[in-house]
């Protein structure tokens, strides 16, 4: 049976694109990427020899960088603006669309710029132990995870971009900016997971 003229293929009852169907398997493949390397930071965390503290980091450190919270906050941003963008193209706001992509984009970058200065400030804090500290090896595998595939979300972010601008997309036809946002959102989850362990560890 042919779909009606202008109904949504992802609208709920009907059954899964193909497209969504290769989101859901990519998401759940870095899923395990990140799982792992979750998993792998607890093991060692909890093997690391306890009689030698400097091992681990600088006694009486605590907790990860207190720039994580703003960086936490930008990626939030990030999440939100994109969604209020797939809500704007679902009415045809185009205008309302397009510039709450941007505000995203713009907290995107701020959210890479906060990361490489929170790395930069534990390895100060941590002085000449941080080449051999194993909290900043952990920090540094886990956010650096993230941060790739932070970057390489930019690439759809500025291809729906362009498709945006040039109105491509209509309240009926938007399903390469759904994926989009479906990453971003789920790189936010990523983070949060990400986060969880380093307070867990530190």
């Amino acid at each position: 049976m042919s779909r009606p003229r202008g109904q949504d293929p992802h609208e709920p009852g009907l059954p899964l694109s193909l497209g969504q169907l290769g989101m859901i398997v990519l998401l759940i493949s870095i899923s395990v990427l990140f799982v792992a390397a979750c998993i792998a930071v607890l093991i060692t965390s909890h093997q690391a020899p306890s009689h030698q503290v400097p091992l681990w980091r600088q006694p009486g450190h605590r907790g990860p960088p207190w720039g994580t919270a703003a960086s936490s906050l930008l990626l939030g941003l990030v999440s939100w603006q994109l969604q209020v963008s797939l809500l704007a193209i679902r009415t045809n706001r185009y205008t309302r669309c397009l510039q709450s992509w941007r505000w995203a984009a713009l907290a995107a970058v701020a959210f890479l710029l906060v990361q490489l200065l929170n790395a930069r400030h534990l390895q100060n804090v941590e002085g000449e132990l941080a080449s051999r500290a194993l909290f900043v090896f952990c920090y540094d595998l886990l956010v650096g995870l993230h941060a790739a595939h932070v970057l390489g979300g930019f690439i759809p972010l500025a291809v729906v971009h362009g498709k945006i601008s040039r109105r491509d997309y209509s309240s009926s036809r938007h399903t390469g900016l759904t994926f989009c946002v479906q990453y971003w959102h789920y790189l936010t989850a990523a983070w949060l997971v990400v986060l969880g362990t380093l307070a867990w560890i530190s």
